[in-house]
């Protein structure tokens, strides 16, 4: 398992930066045909926190498994509590997201949201971890 992380992302940076990241694992994963999906899913998880939030600190993590990619949004201030929220479907954001994402989950005090995509990635984890371990040592020596 490979993990991706971004710390203390807000309205200014949080889009770009999760974008990008995004960008970089469906290359590296070689997972490109899925790129319109999780970019998708991602831009209703940023539409919902500039329609919503006024002001908001996230991390977002990822975790990147040879079966599947992870999101989790994990928010510093606020809550995610009205996107899980579906009156007689009126939360467009929530059910787009449903519809894009494997699983879509929240934590009991809402302030964690959590997507899974069940995708096949074509490069092999264990030896990409190997190799990023490996470049790591080289250049922090």
């Amino acid at each position: 398992m490979i993990e991706v992380s971004l710390t203390e992302l807000n309205r200014s940076n949080f889009y770009e930066k999760t974008l990008q990241t995004i960008e970089q694992i469906c290359d590296d994963y070689a997972i490109e045909k899925d790129f319109g999906t999780l970019s998708m899913a991602n831009q209703m998880v940023c539409d919902f926190l500039e329609n919503t939030q006024e002001s908001f600190t996230v991390d977002f993590y990822c975790q990147i498994e040879s079966d599947g990619v992870t999101f989790q949004y994990a928010m510093q201030n606020g809550t995610f509590q009205q996107l899980s929220q579906n009156a007689d479907g009126e939360n467009t954001a929530l059910f787009v997201l449903q519809s894009l994402a494997d699983e879509v989950s929240f934590s009991t005090g809402y302030d964690t949201l959590i997507t899974t995509f069940h995708v096949k990635t074509k490069t092999d984890i264990q030896r990409q971890f190997v190799q990023q371990k490996v470049r790591s040592h080289i250049f922090n020596s």
